[in-house]
């Protein structure tokens, strides 16, 4: 700590220097005789700003004696406990308690702070039993556990490598240069609301006055603070990036960065603490638009990880620029660039959207058997034996996909056993879809030339005649999720993908086992609760362009995690909530919570249950 304190009694000198010869100035306006480097006020005023740097110190020091968690207190700060905690807060917690147990380290106290809507973390604390790490609200509630991970994982790193101890260390230092800043937006709220609420106060202006002249006043300390440590701490953010990859030996924070760049609120936190924990923080916690800011850019950061993203960002956005309304094409290539390039692409050219649902035998797709006994389903020996190997459960997929496609029509000249194929279609049609998944999980590891050949095969299977529907494009997802052959995790923006949002609910409608007047009152119904009136109107009619479900998928994939149950929970209120589900549109809902990044056990249970009181 020796150069951060000397670092620190050179920011108090100049700050000192620098107030005295403001009012030298001003002395020698009022008597010229008055000099103004060492003027009569000059004895009086350097005690009193010395003074009251001084006890500002032993304060900080004093509120630290208990670590972290007096910072989180200061901040008012909520802790978080698995007992009386949300879904989103239990993540949290797990994750927390993971990587203690990975690290070897006791389990740092988790608060939140209820009112930052900006997607930030910070940590506090000069032991790991004394440790906090504080996240905003904003990062609960729009990181899904990927990204949270990632976010915890740089504080964990911080923890490891002691520079959270040091962090703390200097925000005790450097409070004798941000106090009166702090006193001044303190005072200065008061004038405008108490606890988050506006109220009238008589007192209002005087408020707002005293704290608008003591926040002037204390902005040369913040001023000088800031230099130091754009100076000392501006080329570490970097290094803890990388050092973070290095020890999660994966891109989760690269993810984090991503949220946190299409996230309308940023990483900005809104206390007036904001600048004396900016070092602290995962990101910057300031205004991008704030000179000398500690933290590079978000963009930045994420080209220093991974160089070709923002390139892949660009040629994306301009394929997806047809998707778009018109009055969305008005916008920056920079306001759009919400996405990475996929992998792997769908065949050209791409189908159109099915508008009736593949089924079996109506008898078959009413009501959806119970998931164990449709996996404990006696089969042909012959099905048994091909999951055996990974080449034929490879058949025994696309000879699944095949019968999906043509009912019970296969091509002449299709390359798979037609005993497979007629052992399949001696089974109820409800048991495929469990074959198709025990055979995904058989198929083995494959070399990325071929297992994209297969891919292909697969996908050009479904859409032969054209046309695409939900279930089919879902089962690809998972084909390729087993491949290794998925996008890249991105984060996007809401507005960015509304257009992509319709075109699922119209896949989704048309899994339905509903007739066509009634799909569209439904359709209607969902619009409106995700669309404005505005947009309403751009969407009212179904698009009969071609679609890629898979991109479709990849972008809704990408919303924040309110977002993503947002959309789910509307779907199953306006499809499922009066009607009995069949099978197609349970399955279609277990892949459908599996790619957007959410278990299914419970829903499909949940959806069982209200099937049988429905039919009893």
């Amino acid at each position: 700590m020796f150069w951060p304190a000397t670092f620190c009694l050179v920011a108090v000198l100049l700050t000192v220097v620098i107030i005295n010869t403001i009012v030298g100035l001003l002395m020698f306006y009022i008597d010229y005789r008055q000099p103004i480097y060492w003027h009569v006020l000059s004895p009086y005023l350097i005690t009193l700003v010395v003074t009251i740097m001084a006890l500002s110190v032993i304060y900080e020091f004093y509120i630290f004696r208990t670590g972290g968690y007096s910072l989180a207190k200061q901040l008012g700060a909520r802790r978080l406990s698995l007992v009386e905690s949300v879904p989103e807060e239990s993540i949290a917690l797990k994750i927390t308690e993971q990587l203690s147990d990975i690290f070897l380290i006791d389990t740092p106290a988790l608060y939140v702070l209820p009112s930052e809507e900006g997607v930030n973390a910070l940590t506090a604390g000069f032991y790991p039993k004394d440790t906090a790490i504080i996240l905003t609200w904003g990062a609960l509630q729009n990181l899904d556990e990927v990204e949270l991970y990632g976010l915890l994982s740089h504080e964990f790193n911080k923890i490891l490598s002691g520079e959270a101890a040091e962090n703390t260390r200097l925000k005790i230092l450097y409070s004798s240069l941000t106090t009166f800043s702090q006193w001044g937006s303190k005072l200065a709220k008061r004038g405008f609301y108490r606890n988050g609420y506006i109220h009238e106060n008589k007192f209002e202006t005087l408020f707002v006055s005293l704290g608008a002249i003591i926040w002037l006043i204390g902005s040369l300390g913040v001023l000088i603070t800031r230099l130091i440590k754009f100076m000392t701490l501006g080329g570490r953010t970097y290094k803890n990036d990388q050092k973070t990859k290095r020890l999660i030996q994966n891109n989760a924070n690269i993810q984090t960065l991503m949220r946190i760049y299409v996230h309308h609120s940023g990483s900005q936190i809104h206390s007036e603490y904001a600048e004396s924990i900016s070092h602290m923080c995962f990101a910057n916690a300031l205004s991008p638009q704030n000179w000398m800011n500690i933290h590079p850019s978000v963009g930045q950061r994420i080209f220093e990880l991974n160089p070709g993203i923002i390139h892949e960002l660009q040629l994306e956005n301009l394929k997806k620029l047809k998707n778009q309304p018109l009055f969305n094409l008005f916008r920056s290539l920079e306001e759009s660039m919400v996405d990475f390039s996929i992998p792997w692409s769908s065949p050209q050219p791409l189908p159109l959207l099915r508008l009736s649902p593949i089924s079996f035998a109506i008898k078959d797709a009413i009501k959806p058997l119970n998931p164990e006994i449709r996996d404990n389903w006696k089969r042909p020996e012959l099905i048994d034996r091909a999951l055996q190997t990974s080449t034929g459960s490879r058949e025994v997929m696309v000879a699944i996909l095949m019968i999906r496609q043509y009912r019970e029509f296969i091509p002449a000249e299709a390359e798979v056993s037609r005993a497979i194929v007629d052992a399949l279609l001696n089974l109820d049609g409800r048991v495929h879809i469990a074959i198709f998944h025990e055979a995904c999980k058989n198929i083995g590891g494959m070399p990325a030339t071929v297992s994209r050949q297969f891919l292909m095969k697969l996908a050009r299977i479904i859409q032969e005649d054209g046309e695409i529907g939900l279930l089919d494009a879902l089962l690809i997802e998972r084909v390729k999720f087993e491949l290794n052959l998925m996008p890249v995790h991105t984060p996007t923006a809401l507005e960015e993908v509304k257009p992509s949002i319709v075109r699922l609910i119209d896949a989704l409608l048309h899994v339905q086992q509903i007739n066509s007047d009634s799909q569209l009152e439904v359709r209607e119904k969902i619009l409106k609760r995700i669309l404005s009136q505005t947009e309403l109107e751009l969407y009212s009619e179904i698009s009969d362009e071609p679609i890629d479900l898979a991109e479709i998928l990849n972008d809704i994939s990408g919303l924040q995690l309110r977002e993503r149950i947002s959309i789910l929970g509307v779907a199953e209120v306006c499809l499922w909530n009066d009607r009995i589900i069949t099978q197609d549109e349970l399955d279609v809902l277990a892949l459908l919570y599996w790619r957007l990044g959410f278990e299914s056990a419970d829903v499909v249970e949940l959806m069982q249950k209200k099937n049988s009181l429905m039919i009893i």
